[in-house]
This record gives structure tokens, sequence and C-alpha cells, in this order.
């Protein structure tokens, strides 16, 4: 009986220290519709800003792109948002509107930056929940711009995708 007992104590503090605890950068219900709205901001770089996000039913993710020069080129509506994961899948997302470059200048920089958000099917979210990702890959109409994902920021947005979903 002790034995059961000290198994079944050791189980609940195991399951206590490995629960996920997440930490929302937003999240309400709406009081219209009553659906859950969450998102979870993981910066990969002070560049680059991954979110995911739940919208009710949908899933989408956004971005917070700062470019060193400024850009000519318009995210159009469309255009596909990829994640390479680890297991050499892709989870593609597609681009929701058209989404233009915001420049700023001065004496000392220019740089543009895009806030584009896309929509991701639930199959492709769950792929993202299971697996990390090692490369971004965002379309800018004709051209693209990657960037790479290190472990641990990966593992993050993983844990965020989970939260989320």
């Amino acid at each position: 009986m002790k034995t059961i007992l000290t198994l079944l104590f050791c189980l609940a503090i195991g399951s206590l220290t490995f629960a996920q605890k997440c930490a929302f950068t937003f999240e309400e219900t709406d009081s219209k519709t009553g659906l859950q709205k969450k998102r979870i901001m993981t910066a990969i770089t002070n560049q680059f800003i991954v979110w995911t996000i739940k919208d009710g039913e949908n899933y989408r993710i956004g971005l917070e792109i700062t470019m060193a020069e400024l850009q000519k080129n318009n995210i159009q509506k469309g255009d596909t948002l990829s994640f390479l994961l680890t297991n050499n899948e892709t989870v593609n997302g597609i681009a929701e509107d058209k989404y233009l470059p915001i420049g700023k200048a001065d004496e000392m920089t220019e740089s543009s930056n895009y806030f584009p958000f896309y929509s991701v099917s639930a199959s492709e979210w769950l792929k993202l929940c299971a697996n990390n990702m090692q490369y971004i890959k965002v379309n800018l109409g004709k051209e693209y711009i990657g960037f790479e994902v290190n472990e641990g920021k990966a593992k993050k947005i993983k844990a965020a995708a989970v939260c989320v979903k």
C-alpha cells in the first residue's frame, strides 16, 4: 500500500512539473459570439516576431517583420508563409489581405515594417503543434525572405501553438 501511494505521489508531482504553463499575450471571450480569442507572441529576433493566434475556431499566424532598408514589395492576398519543420514537413499559411510595407527614415536609419496575418488550416496547425520548426519563408509577391529558427525559439513557438489550440 505504501508503495502504491508513493508511486501515485510521484506521478502527481511529475505531471505538475511537466504541465505546460500558457502565458497568453492576449486572451478574451467575444461578448457577442462567446468565442474565445487567444494570442501568444514569440520574438525570433528583434526584427522578427511570430504571433500564434486562435480566433474562435480559426487559426492564424501574425508576423511583425522589420527590414533594414526601405521596401517596395507588398505581401499580396493569397501569398504564402511556409514553416519548414524538423521532420521535413511544411506548414503553410495564406495571407488574409494585402499588406504594404510601412517605411521609416531619418538621417541615421531607413527601415520598413510588415504586419501580415496568415490563415492556417486546423490540420496544418496540428503539424505545427507536433514538430519544431527550423525555417520560415515569407513570400513578398514574387520575392521572399527567410529566417532560420534556433531550437530554443522553435520550442517556444511550438509550445505557443499548443497553448492556443
